[in-house]
């Protein structure tokens, strides 16, 4: 007579028999009939795919169809279903194939819990007539093999993080998920740990889908590698051709907005005609772009979400629930700056001439009143003159008219007798790095951005343009970032006994207040410079005339990490997006932050009480404060030129 486990194992064989004899090769029957997901309610009910997750699938048979490996980067709106789809048609794939090996990466480990959960819910819940031989079913691995011998179905469904995934290099597997590839920690790296994995053949499956989390990062860098330019990739992403997505690329670009999520519905609060005659500028053209796709009722949910959820703002909507990729990706990141107050600094007070937008067409806003700007080379010309008689004669260097692509000195305002200036420069990581040099020139008596230099070169020819620009601009402030190469910046500098040399006090309980050289970003101040330029875009008193500061202010996002127990806000970083250039914004907000701090403590003759706090108003000097302040400044260098000589 048979034991109970013997009778269970033969029973399980024929379910395996069942699941692998070709009856279950459509997916979305399938889960509509043998699968349960929970709702949010915590009811289990049957997998019925809804209309986004019907389309995702029509795509992936397409491709199946082709002949073609599924090779898909997705972006999407927040809970589009997209998760559930492509993990439910996982386990299907699995437990309807001998020999399959399924991976799940996850961005964190919460998330990691929350999935298995759903697979362990898609198991548990099989007819037992459909039940396959199961070794494991926790361990966020399920394992269809007999509990001993290799008898079985022997495919399984792992799920870990990223970073497990990366440090489990060699494993095998055919299908694999990348859940929120934008929350990785370093995805370049963990991805494609994770692609090696997969062999390049029909029937493999590697799924790339996330919301997204800023542009230029990797997520938004292979989506658009993915993506068919010069064509609409809408509706909704129907392949018209064999190879699928950019016929460079072995990635199919897909997208999912917030209308193609059913739930994302409200009933209408008034009749049809009258509705429609309310509608706004954006929700018209929405619905002259996606009629056949968007609904009233979605805008109606649309209008409720922005008021209820999103604090009446539709730009914070268009980051959970973008209607394009575009969308997607350019208001998602947490944007530092207000980026309707970038737009009103470039219709006011940037540069629109056609040095800076070549060939773009474009006319000069009204209200506009930045001056006419031009391309300049500063040049040395008191060659054989040194030290004191250089700085402190009325020498001044020279700037030669050039063209565009030779120029790297733009001058919107020439140096104004009498007036002060600020020198703040942000130092690449060499001259050969990706960076540039950056120096942005700001006029302290109307806070008006008067010229910024921009190039790559070693820190010696950094550091005699940085003192041409000084000797240019009435001797002025000069403020480097010591943070990185900063510091051999400085230190010749100080070789050079440069004496204005912006000074800031740090106050230790211990050893007192001491007097620094120079702009440290860390922890404590990138925040305040962040603030100040916040403060200074609101109440509209700076003046950046830099197109190239713009754009970079525009693209510097707060990008959210993710601890073991979810977002961690101390984890988040300010930066512009992977693979773009932040040193003009660095520049702009150290300058700014330099004009508005008491420097180094200076201004009332080293009153050091005044300055253990830093009021964030902004104040203008007196004349009494700049001779208070050159005179300290002086009486600093001939101090710290004399522990030299020591």
């Amino acid at each position: 007579m048979a034991t109970k486990r013997q009778r269970q194992q033969t029973f399980a064989e024929l379910a395996e028999l069942e699941l692998t004899s070709g009856k279950y090769a459509d997916f979305a029957a399938f889960a509509e009939k043998y699968q349960r997901i929970q709702t949010k309610s915590g009811e289990l009910v049957p997998f019925k795919l809804n209309k986004s997750q019907l389309l995702r699938e029509k795509m992936l048979v397409e491709m199946e169809e082709a002949g073609l490996p599924l090779r898909v980067w997705e972006a999407k709106a927040r809970q589009a279903g997209c998760s559930t789809h492509i993990q439910g048609r996982m386990f299907w794939k699995c437990v309807t194939n001998r020999d399959e090996a399924a991976l799940i990466a996850a961005h964190a480990d919460h998330s990691v819990h929350n999935i298995f959960t759903k697979a362990k819910i898609f198991h548990d819940n099989l007819p037992g007539n459909l039940r396959p031989l199961t070794k494991y079913n926790n361990r966020n691995e399920l394992d269809f093999r007999a509990p001993t011998g290799s008898t079985g179905l022997r495919s399984r469904l792992s799920v870990m993080t990223a970073k497990s995934v990366e440090d489990a290099r060699g494993t095998t597997a055919r299908q694999v998920h990348a859940s929120e590839v934008a929350f990785y920690k370093r995805p370049e790296e963990y991805f494609l740990a994770t692609l090696q994995s997969v062999p390049d053949q029909p029937g493999t499956m590697v799924y790339s889908e996330s919301t997204c989390n800023g542009s230029g990062d990797f997520h938004h860098t292979m989506y658009l590698s993915a993506k068919v330019w010069g064509g609409e990739p809408y509706p909704w992403m129907t392949l018209k051709k064999k190879h699928p997505g950019n016929p460079d690329s072995a990635w199919y670009a897909y997208f999912t907005p917030w209308f193609l999520v059913e739930e994302y519905e409200r009933p209408l609060s008034c009749p049809e005609d009258e509705f429609k005659k309310s509608l706004t500028v954006e929700e018209q053209e929405l619905l002259d772009r996606f009629g056949e796709w968007i609904t009233l009722e979605g805008l109606s949910w649309r209008r409720a979400t922005i008021a209820t959820k999103c604090g009446g703002s539709v730009e914070r909507f268009h980051q959970e629930y973008p209607s394009t990729d575009e969308e997607a990706f350019s208001a998602s990141g947490h944007p530092v700056f207000d980026r309707a107050l970038i737009e009103r600094q470039k219709n006011d007070f940037a540069c629109w001439c056609e040095m800076c937008l070549p060939h773009s067409g474009a006319t000069k806003p009204d209200g506009n009143s930045c001056p006419e700007h031009k391309w300049y080379e500063i040049q040395d010309t008191a060659v054989g003159v040194s030290g004191r008689e250089r700085m402190y004669s009325t020498y001044k260097p020279s700037v030669e008219e050039t063209s565009q692509g030779a120029g790297r000195l733009s001058i919107w305002e020439d140096p104004i007798p009498g007036n002060r200036y600020v020198i703040a420069v942000d130092v690449s990581k060499g001259e050969y790095s990706k960076d540039w040099d950056h120096a942005f020139i700001v006029n302290l008596s109307t806070l008006e951005q008067a010229a910024e230099w921009r190039g790559r070169v070693d820190l010696n020819d950094l550091s005699e343009v940085c003192l041409l620009l000084c000797s240019y601009y009435n001797n002025a402030i000069l403020a480097p970032e010591v943070t990185g190469l900063g510091a051999g910046l400085l230190a010749i500098l100080e070789r050079a006994r440069y004496w204005n040399l912006y000074r800031r006090v740090t106050v230790d309980t211990i050893g007192g207040p001491t007097v620094m050289l120079g702009w440290d970003t860390n922890r404590k101040t990138k925040p305040a410079m962040v603030s100040l330029m916040q403060k200074a875009l609101r109440e509209d008193y700076i003046k950046i005339r830099s197109k190239k500061v713009l754009e970079e202010m525009g693209a510097y996002t707060k990008t959210i990490l993710y601890s073991k127990s979810g977002i961690d806000d101390n984890t988040a970083k300010m930066s512009a997006p992977s693979g773009k250039n932040d040193d003009a914004c660095v520049a702009a907000m150290i300058g700014n932050a330099v004009s508005h701090y008491t420097p180094g403590g200076l201004t009332k003759a080293g009153n050091v009480e005044e300055n253990k706090t830093t009021s964030l108003d902004h104040r203008r000097w007196s004349s009494d404060d700049w001779d208070a302040y050159e005179k300290a400044a002086m009486k600093s260098a001939r101090r710290l030129s004399g522990k030299r000589r020591q």
